[in-house]
């Protein structure tokens, strides 16, 4: 049984690839994607129609659980698909991150390290993903420095 999840392009992309390339993508038993689904796949409402997996999706083969069958229990509501994209996304910037940000990275472009990135992942490398990456990782590096800062402020005194 599988689901489609609906994704940007690189984070589909990186996805696919950090899960081993798969297609669908088969879930590692005792990730947190695994704990995710077993705690909110539901039964699906009684009316239900599966929609086709749209261009932006990706297909998600359902790991089989012991306490769930997969066979009945297939279905996230809008708020839980919601939050699986979170998680994966979270787990997208905890990998961006440890792979810019350190201390060498400092002295070198920084579209040449995001380009390295996505080619290190699996990642088409193209204008597209590139800005989406950029913009996420520069989000997080100003978080990064502003708290960085505070911190900074807080000792002086």
């Amino acid at each position: 049984m599988t689901i489609p999840i609906t994704l940007d392009p690189y984070l589909a992309q990186w996805w696919r690839f950090d899960s081993g390339g798969a297609d669908p993508i088969e879930i590692r038993r005792g990730s947190p994607e695994a704990d995710f689904l077993q705690v909110f796949l539901r039964r699906p409402p009684a009316d239900f129609r599966p929609e086709p997996p749209g261009p932006d999706s990706v297909s998600v083969l359902l790991p089989s659980f012991a306490a769930k069958d997969t066979r009945y229990y297939f279905w996230l509501s809008p708020t839980a698909c919601r939050l699986f994209v979170d998680l994966i996304r979270t787990r997208f910037d905890v990998a961006l991150w440890k792979a810019l940000h350190r201390f060498q990275a400092v002295f070198r472009r920084q579209d040449d390290l995001i380009y390295a990135f996505m080619e290190a992942n699996g990642i088409e490398p193209d204008e597209r993903n590139f800005n989406a990456i950029a913009k996420r990782y520069q989000r997080k590096r100003d978080v990064y420095r502003k708290a960085a800062l505070r911190q900074a402020k807080k000792c002086a005194k």
